[in-house]
């Protein structure tokens, strides 16, 4: 078990950072574990060592810039003394900034992958890992095997002053947010953008446009964020997805994601725009 012994690379910590460039993201039960106080929240080399007899499964972030940091699952509880926690990877979402916070997301998908991709999902035969890919490959039928993104549509509807916002019923209380779900087999991007939209509110748009992007590692989602406006229709819900769904002023709104969204970006946008 790790000791409170840890303390005593703290006050050497901020020295250290500047000379060691491996890293290694930690994760035990879907958890990450971060230090409390030092100035990146990733452990280095030196915490590393403290851990490492814990660890059930090391794995190499990447290639290329990524080759020195590892991805680790640890098989045992550590004793965290006062020094790190254990946090959801959610809990991250904000709190640093997005390449830090894509780093995390980074390795919690290659770590979701390499344990569901062991085998081949066509032959059952035993992967072995690509020599130069961040892929896995069958020896038994050849196939290769890469990590899988799921592309998803995010969109910001407006309607003159006011923007339409919804409700999940797994959103923190009082929490409203945009409209968004997966693009389809066959389907292009603003064909699932239109879909989605009359499924979810049963209302029409018109006039799309490209915002941006974020990585979304829950669990392996690139969400891709847009804006339309309001063309048609009476908003009536699904009642599946989503529990409630309205239009709101632009200075009347409810409580609403935070920047670490792309969600959260888009609605500040959209305020920014209409404030100047």
């Amino acid at each position: 078990m790790v000791t409170n012994g840890v303390a005593g690379y703290r006050e050497d910590y901020k020295q250290r950072l500047n000379v060691q460039k491996e890293r290694y993201f930690i994760f035990y039960n879907d958890r990450v574990l971060i230090h409390k106080d030092a100035e990146d929240i990733h452990p280095f080399a030196g915490e590393w060592r403290h851990f490492e007899p814990l660890a059930g499964t090391v794995l190499p972030l990447g290639k290329g810039p990524d080759n020195r940091s590892y991805v680790v699952e640890l098989a045992r509880e550590p004793d965290l003394g006062s020094d790190y926690d254990l946090i959801g990877l959610r809990s991250l979402v904000g709190r640093i900034d997005d390449a830090g916070f894509n780093l995390w997301g980074k390795a919690s998908q290659i770590l979701n992958w390499q344990k569901s991709h062991r085998f081949c999902g066509t032959c059952g035969g035993k992967t072995i890992d690509h020599e130069t890919d961040q892929a896995k490959i069958c020896p038994s039928c050849s196939l290769t095997w890469y990590p899988r993104i799921a592309p998803c549509i995010i969109v910001l509807v407006t309607c003159g002053q006011e923007i339409l916002l919804a409700r999940s019923p797994r959103f923190t209380r009082g929490m409203y947010s945009t409209l968004a779900g997966f693009v389809e087999p066959g389907e292009s991007v603003e064909a699932t953008i239109r879909r989605e939209i009359e499924e979810e509110v049963a209302i029409r748009i018109k006039n799309i446009r490209y915002f941006g992007s974020q990585p979304w590692p829950f669990p392996g989602q690139l969400m891709l964020g847009f804006f339309a406006e309001y063309a048609s229709g009476d908003i009536r819900i699904d009642e599946i997805e989503i529990s409630d769904a309205s239009w709101f002023h632009h200075t009347d709104l409810p409580l609403i994601p935070n920047t670490g969204t792309i969600a959260g970006r888009m609605i500040r946008h959209y305020l920014a725009s209409v404030a100047g």
